[in-house]
């Protein structure tokens, strides 16, 4: 039994490029969270590189580490720690880190060489970052470990919910509030607060940088759009075989959603079969003149298709994100 992966990098660059052009003049940080989101870490890392793309978000300090040694040569930013992570071997990688607490920045001014730091304000979604009330205190420290030569202060950010815009302005405007007082207090550095959805559908959020993750592997941030609206293509095909008559190689346990089955199809030889029933490690389909080892193609890397992530994943209520990083292929190719 074989699933397998077919990732187009090239198509992954195309959709960065567009995302550049569509923010511009703000500048785009690629997120390669979660294994690139099922895609490959250092393959799309490499691949955001290639694209011009400055600076790359890789979620905690290993995963900046493994990109490292990879030989990816651009800005990192990692911003959720634990107290077992390992500041001094970051700043020695050149990542650029996230600090919420002056515990956290504490323990990163005392790590050997300069660390580069984004100071997080909390605007209203309370995750991870630092409470309005101890902002002023936060900043001050920063500056003031920056002015001893222990860290550079090179950016202020912050999550939006993405629930309404009415609430995304919201907190935009506590974040505002919040640069202007650090900049009352010495910084001078740049902001980021917007991630796909407000970088599309928000453009006053997109300040000097937005993150960029999922949107760039084919999914559109906004509601009611389809990502070929936006310009952007799917890197991801995903294939398997047809095991024996009336059954295929891919079950829920690769991370083909259950629910699909009934509602979904697949495509061998250009005819489509009705999914019947998904199972642990193979699926039934509706019978037809197929023959066992048979290419079956279970994800489409045409936009337009019901079989694409985005048609799939619109089928049972879910988002493309929880699609990419549960599915477990037994190879991955890439070509582009």
């Amino acid at each position: 039994m074989t699933v397998t992966k077919l990732v187009n990098l090239e198509t992954y660059r195309e959709n960065l490029k567009v995302i550049c052009e569509t923010v511009a003049p703000a500048e785009v940080m690629a997120v390669v969270k979660a294994d690139g989101y099922g895609h490959g870490l250092i393959e799309t890392a490499k691949a955001a590189e290639e694209s011009g793309v400055r600076m790359l978000g890789v979620l905690d300090i290993e995963s900046g580490i493994k990109i490292r040694r990879a030989g990816v040569k651009s800005a990192l930013f990692a911003w959720l720690h634990s107290p077992q992570s390992n500041f001094e071997l970051a700043v020695k990688a050149g990542i650029e880190l996230s600090v919420s607490s002056i515990q956290e920045l504490n323990s990163i001014a005392s790590a050997a060489g300069v660390a580069k730091v984004h100071l997080k304000l909390d605007t209203g979604l309370s995750r991870n970052g630092c409470r309005i009330e101890n902002w002023e205190a936060l900043v001050s420290e920063a500056i003031r470990f920056q002015a001893q030569g222990a860290v550079q202060v090179v950016a202020i950010w912050s999550h939006l919910a993405g629930a309404s815009n009415h609430d995304d302005r919201a907190a935009l405007e506590v974040f505002e509030a919040g640069t202007e007082q650090a900049k009352s207090l010495g910084f001078n550095g740049y902001r980021h607060i917007a991630s796909s959805p407000a970088a599309f559908a928000l453009p006053e959020a997109r300040l000097d940088l937005v993150r960029i993750g999922v949107s760039a592997f084919g999914t559109s941030p906004i509601a009611g759009t389809k990502s070929s609206e936006l310009g952007l293509g799917n890197p991801l095909r995903l294939v398997t075989e047809v095991h024996s008559p009336g059954v295929i190689s891919i079950g829920y346990l690769h991370g083909y959603f259950s629910t699909l089955s009934g509602k979904s199809k697949v495509v061998i030889a250009g005819s489509y079969y009705r999914v019947l029933q998904v199972g642990p490690l193979a699926s039934t389909i509706e019978p037809g003149p197929y023959e066992p080892g048979d290419e079956v193609l279970v994800i489409d890397d045409n936009p337009g298709s019901e079989l694409s992530a985005e048609s799939l994943c619109e089928m049972v209520d879910t988002v493309t994100d929880e699609l990419f990083t549960g599915l477990k292929a037994n190879l991955t190719t890439y070509s582009g």
